[in-house]
């Protein structure tokens, strides 16, 4: 984040802004107007607080993975539960996320995900999103391999294909939710999906 000038804005407050219209829009769909107008801020003041638009658009990466990624995968960590609780949990915690009337529908990772495909985005972008993407999957191999050394999952539990499956599923969801797919649609899916376990 570049360093300037005393700011008379709440830096925190603007990037929280900034977060949610990347989440509604993507990196290409937001334009430096709408940044800024939700912002509350002029150019000049986000270019010294954040840097230009790629910049912003990686902070604002950041801030989503802190704040609202983060909290899903406490719900894998808590051991006093079953795997399958512990599962469950996670997912109903990533479809209220996708349909929370107070934020944008779907998920701010999938979308920018689909939108780096079209290579519309600037390279540290595109770099930031499969970042989290990837180490999402690297925290989820890493947790069935260590129920399978704990005795909780059977020695033939197939781990990568589980982790593609709720991968899978939670982009599904992410999409469904932005189409117009309820809370109740979703958690039905959810119970639905845990049953393979």
């Amino acid at each position: 984040m570049a360093s300037g000038r005393k700011r008379n804005f709440d830096i925190d407050a603007a990037l929280e802004q900034a977060t949610l219209v990347f989440w509604q829009k993507g990196f290409v769909g937001a334009s430096m107007t709408d940044l800024t107008l939700s912002m509350g801020i002029n150019k000049p003041s986000l270019y010294s607080a954040f840097g230009n638009k790629e910049e912003l658009f990686v902070t604002a990466t950041e801030h989503y993975l802190a704040k609202y990624a983060t909290p899903h995968i406490e719900k894998l960590q808590q051991q006093d539960l079953s795997i399958k609780q512990r599962l469950l949990n996670y997912l109903l915690s990533v479809v209220e996320m996708h349909c929370d009337i107070s934020l944008p529908k779907g998920c701010f990772v999938s979308l920018c995900a689909a939108e780096s495909a079209s290579h519309d985005m600037p390279q540290s972008a595109m770099d930031a999103i499969l970042k989290i993407q990837g180490s999402h999957q690297v925290f989820l191999i890493e947790f069935f391999n260590k129920e399978k050394s704990q005795g909780n999952l059977d020695l033939g539990f197939d781990v990568e294909a589980n982790v593609n499956y709720i991968m899978t599923f939670i982009h599904g969801s992410a999409v469904l939710a932005r189409s117009g797919k309820t809370l109740d649609d979703l958690t039905q899916a959810v119970h639905v999906a845990v049953k393979v376990w």
